[in-house]
């Protein structure tokens, strides 16, 4: 199963694609915009994995209704 982690920020969104463990297989920054589009794109089951905070929720809701697993860190886990 594909995973994305993302950094939530204000105006920009950091978004790290993985195949294999261990591994970043492709970076993006991406505004809330495109990223609702980016999250809309993807059709096949992946795990998000994104820092606990108050947008976190609301994206994670929107991608769980897709059908897609989400994994919220405590932000004391989360490191740059």
């Amino acid at each position: 199963m594909k995973c994305i982690a993302v950094d939530l920020a204000k105006s920009v969104y950091q978004v790290a694609e993985s195949v294999q463990v261990g591994r970043v297989d492709r970076r993006k920054r991406l505004d809330s915009r495109a990223f609702a589009q980016y999250v809309q794109e993807q059709l096949e089951p992946v795990e998000w994995v994104m820092e606990a905070c108050g947008t976190a929720h609301h994206w994670g809701r929107l991608m769980q209704e897709k059908g897609h697993r989400v994994v919220l860190l405590h932000p004391r886990y989360v490191r740059p």
